[in-house]
C-alpha cells in the first residue's frame, strides 16, 4: 500500500507530466555546492530553451514554516533551476509567505499548482516568443536593409517574400504577443498565406511557435544562398583580377616595343574583351559599395589603359596601370571585408515558403 505522502508526491509528478514535462521523482541533482535530492524534478523545452523546475511536496498536518522556503530557495539557486515550488495542503505560515515573495519560489496547494504551473509555462513561452520574434525581425531587417550602401534587399531574397515574413514577425512581436500576455483572446494570427484564430494562450503559443520556426527556416535558406553567392563572387573576382593583369601585361608589351605584330595586339584585345565579360558577370552579383568598387575598376580601365593603348601613350601608362591595380585591390578588399549581404544572389524573385 502506497503511503499518503508518496502518493501525494506522485500526484504532483503526474500533474507535470500532463503538462508535457519530463519528470523524475526523488531525483538527485548536482549543484555548485553539492548534491541535493528533490521530490520532483520537472524539465520541459519551451521555445527552444529547457525550463527546469524543482518541487518539494509537504503532506503535513501543520502549516509549512519559512525554514522550508529558505531550504528550497538554496537548492534552486545552487542547481540553477528556473523556479521552485513548495506544495502543501496544510497551508503556509506567514513567515513562509513573506519569504517567498519577490523570489522564484511559489507556494501552492496541488489544485493551485495546476493553474499556476500552466500560467507560468504560458508566461515563459510568451516571453520567449517575444524574444525570438525580436531576434528574427533583426535578421530580416539585415537582409532587407543591408548595411552595404545598397537601396534594397538582396537580389536572392525576393522583396515581396521578405516583406511578408517581416509583416508576420512584426504582427507576432508588436500585436499578438502583447495581446496574449494581457489575455485578450481570441487572437487572429497570420501564418504563411493563411490565418488562424487562437482562443487561448495554448493555441496561440503553438501557432506562433510554428510560424516562427517557418520564418527561421526561410531565413536559413536565404543565408545559405547568400553564402553560396559570396563564394561564387570570390571565385569570379579572382578570375576577373587575373584577366585584368593579363590584359595589362599584354597591352604593355604592345606599348613598350616599337615593332609589334597583330598577334600581340589581338592578344591584348582578347584579354580586354574577357575583362568586360567577367565584369558583367560580377555586376549581376554585387550591390552597394562592392558594386561601386567594381564600377571604379572599369571606369579606371576605360579612362586609362583602354584609352592609351590605341594612342600608344607610353608616358602615361605606368600611372594608369597603377591606378587600375589600386582599384582592383580596393575591390578585392571590399569583397573580403564586407558582410555577406554585400552580395546579391543572381536568381531574383526566388520563392520563399
Amino acid at each position: 500500500m502506497t503511503v499518503p505522502w508518496r502518493a501525494y508526491q506522485e500526484d504532483v509528478a503526474a500533474l507535470f507530466r500532463a503538462l508535457g514535462f519530463s519528470v523524475n521523482v526523488e531525483q538527485e541533482v548536482e549543484g555548485a555546492r553539492g548534491l541535493h535530492i528533490v521530490d520532483v524534478l520537472a524539465r520541459k523545452v519551451v521555445g527552444g530553451v529547457t525550463v527546469t523546475w524543482l518541487v518539494e511536496c509537504k503532506l503535513w498536518n501543520s502549516a509549512i514554516p519559512k525554514e522550508k522556503v529558505a531550504a528550497l530557495y538554496h537548492i534552486v539557486s545552487d542547481v540553477g533551476a528556473d523556479r521552485g515550488f513548495l506544495v502543501s495542503e496544510s497551508g503556509f505560515q506567514a513567515g513562509a509567505i513573506r519569504s517567498s515573495q519577490h523570489s522564484n519560489i511559489t507556494l501552492a496547494s496541488l489544485d493551485e499548482l495546476r493553474e499556476i504551473a500552466k500560467e507560468e509555462l504560458e508566461k515563459s513561452a510568451l516571453a520567449r516568443l517575444a524574444g525570438e520574434s525580436h531576434r528574427l525581425q533583426g535578421i530580416l531587417h539585415g537582409i532587407f536593409f543591408p548595411d552595404d550602401g545598397s537601396r534594397g534587399p538582396l537580389r536572392g531574397a525576393a522583396r515581396e517574400d521578405i516583406l511578408d515574413l517581416l509583416a508576420n514577425i512584426v504582427e507576432i512581436k508588436v500585436v499578438s504577443v502583447p495581446k496574449a500576455q494581457a489575455g485578450e483572446f481570441p487572437i487572429k494570427l497570420h501564418i504563411n498565406e493563411s490565418s488562424v484564430v487562437c482562443h487561448d494562450a495554448s493555441e496561440f503559443i503553438l501557432a506562433a511557435t510554428e510560424e516562427l520556426e517557418r520564418v527561421s527556416a526561410c531565413i536559413h535558406s536565404v543565408q545559405r544562398e547568400v553564402r553560396r553567392v559570396r563564394e561564387l563572387v570570390g571565385a569570379k573576382a579572382e578570375v576577373f583580377s587575373q584577366e585584368i593583369a593579363r590584359f595589362l601585361n599584354a597591352a604593355e608589351t604592345v606599348l613598350i616595343f616599337e615593332h609589334f605584330d597583330d598577334i600581340q595586339v589581338n592578344k591584348a584585345l582578347q584579354h580586354m574583351k574577357l575583362v568586360g565579360i567577367y565584369a558583367g558577370e560580377l555586376r549581376d552579383l554585387l550591390s552597394g559599395r562592392a558594386s561601386r568598387a567594381l564600377h571604379k575598376v572599369m571606369r579606371t580601365l576605360i579612362d586609362g589603359p583602354y584609352l592609351f593603348l590605341p594612342l600608344r601613350e607610353i608616358n602615361k601608362w605606368a600611372t594608369a596601370r597603377e591606378s587600375v591595380e589600386l582599384a582592383v585591390a580596393a575591390l578585392i578588399q571590399e569583397l573580403n571585408s564586407a558582410p555577406s549581404s554585400y552580395c546579391a544572389a543572381p536568381e531574383a524573385g526566388r520563392e520563399i515558403r
